[in-house]
């Protein structure tokens, strides 16, 4: 055979892939294939429930945040607490475990223009020295040592002249038909423009097997502006309110807290000479707390890919009030 033959029948053994290589190639690459997908699913469910729970995570940050603002922004006489209302409508202002209740001050006020010692039943206004930022609809704090009144303005007369002091005779009218008071004055009285919120667990409106933290403002049967959702999948909120182991000592001494359940509770521990309504008789309890421990615990909405059961995550902050 010449040489010509020979290389012409070696190209031939060589030339392409035989069946069965060819079938092997092919099996190899849809294994690798398939342990490269596996890989990137995997990777990508991790990241995702990674994702939801760190989203669960800040959700509860940013909601214990704005709690905290609102806590701090708090007139000085702590929680505010209405037991006489009940405690059943969302619109109640009452301070216990599961929700609580604040006076936000807007950073107006002014003095009272009435005479200390002086008794008054069923009045519907209310002299001050300076109406002028107050409006119609406004809730205003009246207080001084140990009276608080909250009042809701259906009306404000502005008579006084501002070139002038203050007296019996040159001040202005905050009216409040809808809201009477009786009581005595107390020395140093002042009014505050505040605003009422309350927090607590609400059902999701879109889903009501879902909880969800509510922020809402104002006293009226709508809620007013600045009320919304704080945060989702909030499915356990607790609050309690830490009182001096020596209320009368606050002043001279530094105390450890007993922490209670509510206002009420507290206001048994402490004895007659408490109360736990603020027009109440005796020494309003929200005003000897010092700091209110806030417990939120949340869920995410759907299991985790990685884990197979939902996530869970708890956070718990005291604040204190001054």
């Amino acid at each position: 055979m010449s040489l010509y033959a020979k290389n012409k029948n070696r190209t031939k053994q060589q030339k392409g892939f035989s069946t069965l290589e060819t079938i092997i190639a092919v099996v190899l690459f849809i294994i690798f294939a398939g342990i490269a997908t596996f890989s990137l699913t995997q990777g990508l469910r991790t990241k995702n429930s990674h994702r939801t729970y760190l989203e669960l995570q800040q959700n509860m940050r940013t909601a214990l945040q704005q709690l905290s603002q609102d806590v701090r922004a708090a007139t000085k006489i702590g929680p505010w607490n209405d037991p006489a209302s009940g405690c059943d409508d969302v619109a109640d202002a009452c301070s216990r475990r599961e929700r609580l209740s604040i006076l936000t001050t807007t950073g107006r006020f002014t003095d009272v223009a009435e005479q200390a010692g002086s008794r008054f039943a069923n009045s519907t206004q209310t002299y001050v020295c300076d109406a002028r930022g107050f409006h119609r609809g406004d809730l205003v704090l009246l207080g001084g040592n140990n009276t608080y009144k909250l009042i809701k303005l259906s009306g404000v007369r502005k008579k006084r002249n501002y070139s002038q002091p203050c007296s019996k005779t040159n001040r202005d009218i905050l009216r409040h038909r809808s809201t009477p008071i009786s009581g005595a004055w107390d020395s140093n009285n002042f009014a505050y423009q505040v605003q009422l919120v309350i927090y607590q667990l609400i059902p999701d409106p879109l889903d009501p097997a879902r909880t969800v933290l509510y922020r809402r403002v104002g006293s009226a049967a709508s809620p007013a502006g600045g009320s919304g959702i704080v945060a989702f999948d909030i499915n356990d909120l607790k609050f309690s309110y830490g009182v001096p182991m020596d209320p009368a000592a606050v002043g001279t001494s530094v105390q450890r807290l007993r922490f209670y359940d509510s206002l009420s509770a507290a206001r048994s521990a402490l004895g007659s000479g408490y109360t736990d309504n603020p027009n109440g008789s005796g020494i309003y309890v929200g005003k000897v707390v010092r700091a209110i421990r806030v417990s939120l615990a949340g869920t995410t909405p759907a299991p985790l890919k990685t884990g197979g059961k939902k996530g869970h995550y708890e956070l718990t902050e005291t604040i204190d009030l001054r």
